[in-house]
């Protein structure tokens, strides 16, 4: 049986040569050295430092962004950390159309996230803790995918929310 995401092509060469990937290899590593330093790593003050990292070079221009901080961003990582921690273990590809309750925890981290960072933040925040499940959309990623899949994404509006980063990850 084929995956839907099969159809893709790996970007992964042209994302390396935006002028700000550094930023990501750095939020990254900082995510990466908090993983390696404890196991409840969500508290590690690497991780709030890789989300702002990315979010202040990748998203700056958002309103929410100007509010965040160490403090902010640390409780959000502890409302969310037994969620975030029981989806740890699972991919995009692993989660079945029918499990509605991966779906709804998904929704709420989201949910939460968003309210804090804006859609576009709360994806690249979720895609650094988790980038196998979590994957970072924008605009013009949401504006790409209406013109050319209306059939899935025609509704997805400006992705306000929950139910459309569902029906963007899992295409429902």
């Amino acid at each position: 049986m084929s995956n839907l995401y099969d159809r893709f092509y790996d970007p992964s060469d042209k994302f390396k040569k935006e002028p700000r990937y550094f930023c990501y290899e750095l939020a990254m590593e900082l995510i990466n050295k908090a993983k390696i330093s404890c196991d409840n790593w969500y508290r590690e003050e690497n991780t709030i430092k890789g989300i702002l990292l990315l979010l202040f070079c990748w998203n700056f221009a958002a309103k929410e962004t100007k509010k965040l901080n160490f403090e902010n961003i640390k409780e959000i990582l502890l409302e969310c950390e037994e969620e975030l921690k029981e989806l740890e273990k699972y991919t995009i590809e692993d989660i079945a159309d029918e499990d509605k309750e991966l779906k709804e925890k998904i929704k709420k981290i989201y949910d939460k996230f968003k309210t804090l960072m804006g859609q576009t933040g709360a994806s690249k925040a979720l895609s650094l803790l988790n980038p196998k499940l979590f994957v970072m959309w924008d605009t013009r990623i949401r504006k790409y995918l209406k013109n050319f899949y209306p059939q899935y994404f025609s509704g997805i509006d400006n992705g306000e929310k929950s139910e459309n980063y569902l029906q963007f990850l899992f295409w429902n």
